[in-house]
């Protein structure tokens, strides 16, 4: 094997900035239509509409996790969070919870409570995707 391999330096940033365009251009739909298939195809009993009521109750928790300082609550509730929004379609509900978990971890509660006040807004966006 030749050790002196040549790397074509313009092919890999070029690539990367396909995925970045792909990611932003389906983190600006409320819902992924393809997401949302593959969770349908596994036969669910619940309903969207279950679902996204699930989201709102869990959003009001991992405020009170959040004012009450709890770390392992808040990080239990955004993983919570980010299993709900898979089965939703939500890309953008899914990346925030995420954050949120991360925040948790490390205590940084005001921004965790920003976030989890934008996704309130990105819950509304969906709700409105399956009215």
């Amino acid at each position: 094997m030749d050790a002196k391999a040549k790397v074509q330096t313009g092919k890999i940033a070029t690539r990367i900035e396909e995925i970045d365009a792909t990611f932003e251009l389906e983190m600006h739909q409320p819902v992924d239509p393809t997401m949302l298939q593959q969770f349908l195809s596994l036969g669910e009993t619940k309903t969207q509409a279950d679902y996204l009521a699930e989201v709102g109750h869990t959003l009001n928790r991992a405020q009170r996790y959040v004012a009450s300082s709890d770390r392992k609550g808040l990080d239990a509730i955004a993983q919570e969070l980010s299993h709900t929004a898979l089965k939703v379609g939500a890309p953008k509900l899914l990346s925030s919870a995420i954050e949120v978990q991360g925040m948790a971890r490390i205590g940084d509660f005001k921004n965790a409570a920003d976030l989890l006040g934008r996704m309130e807004v990105e819950l509304v966006e969906v709700k409105s995707h399956f009215s």
